[in-house]
């Protein structure tokens, strides 16, 4: 399942509870784990970095793993280009052409 527009967030086992902003108020939905949450500005207040931790992290070395990529999951099978638009037609003559695009509509478009 997919929530989007989430403002309060709350994950209890394999089971989770969302409160929603919709327009002109909240909608609170219950989903199945796992899930994807779109997050609302409000969802969480962001904690600033103190210059204690600012400069310990400078210290830190940070380590490198390889990347393994896992067999692809999707095989395209065929792909086909859309089929070719007709050509359209361009009227001219405004008002002096109105009875042969009606004769085409009714009797190409079969619209009127």
């Amino acid at each position: 399942p997919c929530v989007t527009v989430v403002v309060k967030l709350e994950i209890d086992g394999g089971k989770g509870t969302a409160l929603r902003e919709v327009e002109g108020g909240y909608e609170k939905v219950a989903f199945s784990l796992p899930a994807v949450i779109g997050a609302n500005r409000h969802l969480n207040t962001p904690r600033y970095r103190s210059l204690k931790g600012i400069m310990q992290a400078k210290k830190k070395t940070i380590e490198v793993l390889p990347a393994t990529l896992a067999a692809p999951k999707l095989v395209v099978e065929k792909l086909t280009p859309p089929p070719a638009k007709k050509e359209g037609k361009i009227f001219k003559n405004g008002a002096a052409d109105a009875a042969e695009v009606a004769r085409l509509l009714r009797d190409e478009a079969k619209v009127i």
